[in-house]
């Protein structure tokens, strides 16, 4: 009997985990696709037409920056959940991998919009391990 209501609570929380995590990958890639996006066009590499020059803003560029960033987003943060963020925890991954991502989607955005897309995923991953090794390394578990 307890072992149903065991595996009961826990199925309930991978897919809590789950959809949360759906849902901080589409709000969170959203705002990092279109920071990036900006500061794309602003280097001067956002890859329309007559805007290779730096110092170029255009208020247009927001919108398909939070589409293309939330669709990603949307598959990378459910996808990282079952591997990174349950070991790691909602509350100490979200910091980490904003910075990664934001860090690896500038640094690919001076070469152009696609690269930029994979550095930023990259980066994203890359921050996660980073902060699961950092407390592993402590000895802090995610429910600390």
């Amino acid at each position: 009997m307890w072992e149903k209501k065991k595996l009961f609570k826990n199925a309930c929380e991978a897919i809590g985990g789950v959809f949360l995590s759906l849902l901080l990958g589409i709000v969170g890639g959203g705002l990092c696709g279109a920071t990036i996006l900006v500061f794309g066009g602003f280097i001067g590499r956002s890859g329309t037409t007559g805007t290779d020059y730096f110092g170029y803003w255009n208020v247009d560029i927001i919108p398909l920056g939070l589409l293309y960033g939330g669709f990603f987003g949307a598959f990378v943060g459910p996808g990282a959940y079952p591997f990174l963020i349950r070991k790691i925890g909602f509350q100490k991954s979200i910091l980490p991998a904003f910075l990664g991502t934001i860090a690896g989607g500038f640094a690919g955005a001076v070469v152009g919009p696609p690269l930029a897309v994979l550095t930023g995923i990259s980066g994203f991953f890359l921050a996660l391990f980073w902060r699961r090794i950092k407390l592993t390394e402590s000895g802090i578990s995610a429910s600390e």
